[in-house]
């Protein structure tokens, strides 16, 4: 008998390898473009409260960007977040900035996060910068 391996299989399994790399090697390379390493942040904010609602005040310093995206006033955290006695505050209707209750929010000097949540006394209000996990601000009513 005359067994003869051609070079095709060799060649397909070479170049589906091969592309295996280049696609892991651009995914980790736009991971890595995108989430730069994380410096402390400066900025100085203020929580207030009236009624049933907190008031996040950006006062001056950084911006931070991609902070939380809102839809139809809801919240979902990102580079920022607002925790109640330790606990990330989940947001499900209400929220603004401004007038916008929609959209992904870079948290600048002058913004102004207002949250429906009641505060009571001996509650704490910590507002987090989740990169590095620095507390910018912390208020205890």
């Amino acid at each position: 008998m005359n067994e003869k391996r051609g070079l095709s299989p060799l060649m397909a399994v070479t170049m589906l390898l091969a592309l295996t790399v280049m696609v892991f090697a651009v995914y980790v390379t736009e991971f890595i473009r995108s989430h730069p390493p994380s410096s402390p942040i400066r900025a100085t904010l203020k929580v207030e409260r009236e009624d049933n609602t907190i008031t996040i005040t950006h006062l001056r310093g950084n911006e931070i960007g991609y902070a939380f995206k809102l839809n139809g006033g809801a919240v979902l955290w990102l580079n920022l977040v607002v925790r109640k006695n330790g606990e990330n505050l989940n947001i499900t209707g209400g929220a603004r900035v401004g007038e916008l209750t929609d959209g992904v929010i870079n948290f600048g000097a002058g913004s102004k996060l207002e949250l429906p949540v009641g505060v009571e006394s001996g509650d704490e209000v910590s507002v987090v910068y989740v990169p590095t996990g620095q507390v910018l601000v912390e208020k205890k009513f």
